[in-house]
């Protein structure tokens, strides 16, 4: 969408599909969204790398859920590995009802796989096979993981180098 463009098209007005029915002498007409749409065109970061991998192993309490809410960005690498068909895998040592809290926030059914550990538990022990990455928010934990498994290892602040952008997501790629 060229320029400021994109604003009129998520107010639900899309001009190139105008010009299509007027040229047609087709009927039309434009229902815009109420209330203000403001447009910032700020610089994004978009990544290429050469990371592959079958399996994506995920802790949850600081990763995933960060001050009690769903991590965002987590979430979205979550989504992304289901529709990419890849395992997801929740690698926790979550001190309350693991049940409910999934519940709670509606992660539910979301994993292939949950493992809940005990305290005293390496998460690299249950780490299988080589084509998998594991995202942690802490150092201690991705270092013997990293060390053990010989696996990629992502903190929370690096997430956004694994996620698509969204016009890969929506398959154009």
């Amino acid at each position: 969408i060229a320029g400021a463009m994109a604003a009129h098209r998520v107010a639900g007005i899309n001009f190139p599909l105008l010009s299509i029915f007027e040229a047609e002498r087709l009927p039309l007409s434009v229902h815009p969204l109420k209330g203000v749409v403001e447009l910032d065109r700020a610089l994004g970061n978009r990544y290429r790398h050469s990371i592959e991998f079958a399996t994506l192993y995920i802790d949850l309490d600081d990763t995933l859920l960060v001050n009690d809410r769903i991590n965002i960005l987590a979430a979205k690498l979550l989504f992304q590995c289901i529709n990419n068909g890849k395992k997801v895998v929740l690698l926790t040592r979550h001190r309350g009802d693991l049940t409910r809290t999934l519940a709670k926030h509606r992660l539910s059914g979301l994993f292939d796989e949950i493992i809940h550990l005990g305290e005293a538990e390496k998460k690299s022990s249950h780490i299988k096979g080589d084509a998998a990455i594991f995202v942690d928010d802490s150092f201690a934990e991705r270092m013997e993981v990293a060390e053990r498994c010989n696996i990629p290892t992502f903190d929370c602040s690096m997430i956004e180098l694994l996620t698509e952008q969204a016009e890969f997501l929506n398959g154009d790629r």
